[in-house]
């Protein structure tokens, strides 16, 4: 059985489409679990009323992303789930969707599986092929904003897979770990792409899952939010994850690709997404003790060389 983990804040207009996609799957074992951050738009409301299939665990406050998938994976861990497929409120799903999904374990070292994620409203571009991470930058979605020619359409495996839509074997959390709720949203799935590789676990891209993805529906409004998030996030990352030799290697470029970074924003978007970038970047040097503790159980445990590593970017 796969057990479905949607979080959700304020995404009551968004959830009809998302619930009724999952009611027309050709595959149907599955438990849906709705994850809310405290709603003030009725969400839970809406839910309970259309989808009575559905249950809701409602928050008391706004755990942000990574809180509040780890709830719905303990609930689904205790209840013995073979697979859980993390999937955003902002998401329709082809009706094959979930069965070309769990198709994706085509051998034993696989722990998670990615789609193909459309744009929502272009249907002609790609939102995600994958999550990557660039040898001398940041983490990326795979053919972002291309037009879908096919490209994208051999599957395989890859770096990661992107959490707004993603299936993982259940014990995956037990060995590699939850997502770190120290990140509360944005690049925690790359953080546990990253752990999950150093462990020796494999992502396999399965392009005939396919999603179509309203990206940022959620966060756009707050301006900078997701920026201050990122710079924050980024830095978590490398310090967690990257073997001490091969971060020493990249430091200089980090360094000149965060400068690259902070000088677009402040010519080409505003002030105060720049001040918001520099705010989450100190951030997360106030957060660097908790992560350095953090990669000591991460490296003790990992099993691939550092020439390895740096053939994941």
């Amino acid at each position: 059985m796969i057990g479905i983990v949607i979080p959700n804040f304020n995404g009551v207009k968004h959830l009809d489409v998302c619930f009724r996609s999952l009611s027309e799957q050709s595959y149907s074992d599955f438990k849906v679990l709705l994850i809310d951050n405290n709603s003030s738009d009725d969400s839970v409301e809406f839910v309970k009323k259309h989808y009575p299939e559905v249950e809701a665990i409602i928050n008391p406050e706004n755990y942000g992303f990574a809180k509040a998938v780890n709830i719905g994976i303990n609930r689904f861990l205790d209840s013995g789930c073979e697979y859980i497929l993390l999937l955003n409120n902002d998401i329709e799903c082809d009706k094959n969707f979930v069965s070309e999904m769990v198709k994706g374990f085509v051998s034993d070292d696989i722990g998670s599986v990615a789609c193909k994620m459309i744009n929502y409203y272009n249907r002609s571009v790609i939102d995600s092929a994958g999550d990557f991470i660039k040898r001398k930058g940041s983490p990326y979605a795979r053919g972002h904003g291309e037009p879908d020619n096919g490209q994208y359409d051999n599957p395989g495996y890859i770096f990661g897979a992107c959490a707004g839509a993603a299936l993982y074997k259940s014990d995956i959390f037990i060995k590699v770990g939850l997502f770190d709720e120290d990140f509360f949203a944005y690049f925690e799935d790359v953080d546990l792409d990253l752990r999950m590789q150093l462990m020796g676990y494999k992502c396999y891209y399965t392009p005939k899952a396919v999603c179509y993805h309203k990206r940022g529906a959620t966060s756009k409004s707050r301006i900078g939010y997701e920026t201050m998030l990122c710079e924050k996030n980024l830095l978590a990352i490398r310090i967690k994850n990257y073997p001490v030799q091969v971060y020493l290697k990249y430091q200089f470029f980090f360094a000149a690709g965060r400068i690259r970074r902070y000088y677009r924003i402040l010519r080409y978007i505003s002030f105060k997404t720049f001040f918001m970038a520099i705010y989450g970047y100190l951030l997360g040097l106030f957060y660097l003790p908790k992560h350095v503790l953090k990669r000591s159980y991460i490296h003790s445990n990992k099993i691939i060389s550092n020439k390895a590593f740096e053939k994941l970017f």
